[in-house]
């Protein structure tokens, strides 16, 4: 009789920690504790992984019980954050650029708000659909607008953006003065 008590209380164990996460995610309830377990530790070699990365990518709506889990290194969120970011960043700069002969840090400085409440606007939208369980990798990925093109993307942004501001440093001027697509006089 022990024995079968033993193996009661497993099967409740069990049918606790099914019910614990929910149902549209297309992990087992080992593979979301070993995600959920491995996100408060400092990452050590294979942490930091495609497989990490893809779990993470299939977790559905259980990421919603805990915000880290979205922020990870190799989470869902950050790379696409700063990869909207970037991108509107660098449209919208040399736009600006265009109009105003202003440069990324005077256009920032100048409009502080703007810059924040993008920040948060993209942030919550990035977020609304990954709290409800949707990855990255569906159920859009159709053409060419794909996941897989956003963050290539958005990584070719992050680069821009950063050389524009590099550039703008250096150089002391705006990044469309500085290749003379721009004349100088121009924001001055």
């Amino acid at each position: 009789q022990p024995v079968s008590t033993a193996a009661q209380q497993q099967q409740q164990q069990h049918q606790q920690q099914q019910q614990q996460y929910p149902t549209d995610t297309k992990l087992t309830y080992e593979q979301i504790a070993e995600v959920m377990w491995k996100r408060g530790l400092p990452y050590q070699d294979g942490e930091v992984s495609p497989r990490m990365a893809e779990m993470r990518a299939d977790l559905g709506s259980a990421i919603y019980r805990d915000l880290h889990m979205a922020q990870t290194f190799d989470g869902p969120a950050p790379e696409t954050i700063n990869g909207r970011l970037a991108m509107l960043g660098v449209v919208t700069g040399l736009a600006l650029e265009v109009l105003t002969g202003q440069g990324l840090l005077q256009q920032t400085g100048d409009h502080p708000v703007i810059v924040l409440a993008s920040f948060v606007v993209i942030s919550i939208a990035t977020y609304a659909p990954i709290f409800k369980g949707y990855t990255r990798k569906e159920p859009f990925a159709n053409g060419p607008w794909t996941p897989k093109a956003e963050n290539w993307n958005g990584r070719l942004a992050m680069l821009g953006f950063t050389g524009m501001i590099l550039t703008e440093f250096f150089a002391g001027c705006n990044t469309l003065q500085a290749y003379g697509l721009q004349p100088h006089s121009l924001g001055h």
